[in-house]
């Protein structure tokens, strides 16, 4: 069975899944369209954790 995995936002913004590429596409998303930043694939995988 997959782990559920989860990257939080400062914001508040949180994404979970047990896929780690969709958490990747959607933080990217979120980062630009909300923030107007650029976040690498290694930055938002650096940010990704075990949903407790």
């Amino acid at each position: 069975m997959k782990q559920l995995k989860s990257l939080r936002c400062p914001c508040g913004f949180e994404v979970r899944s047990t896929n780690e590429d969709e958490i990747v596409q959607m933080a990217q998303l979120h980062a630009k369209n909300v923030h107007g930043q650029d976040v690498t694939v290694e930055q938002a995988k650096a940010l990704i954790q075990l949903a407790a």
